[in-house]
């Protein structure tokens, strides 16, 4: 059975697949996502073109019902 891991940060893809939203639209989400962490927490840590996976979640995914 293979060990999959949910990795630290999340990618466009990922952004794109869940919102259903084009790669641009899914970079300006990951900025405006990683803009927002680094003003509530500033000494976390932001990477260009992905977002942490946990804020992502909290922010984008507790509000969708499927």
């Amino acid at each position: 059975m293979e060990n999959k891991t949910k990795t630290l940060f999340v990618d466009v893809s990922t952004v794109c697949h869940d919102l259903g939203v084009s790669r641009a639209k899914g970079y300006q989400l990951i900025k405006e996502l990683n803009s927002e962490l680094k003003k509530q927490h500033p000494m976390a840590i932001v990477v260009a073109g992905k977002v942490n996976r946990v804020w992502y979640e909290e922010a984008c995914l507790q509000h969708t019902t499927f």
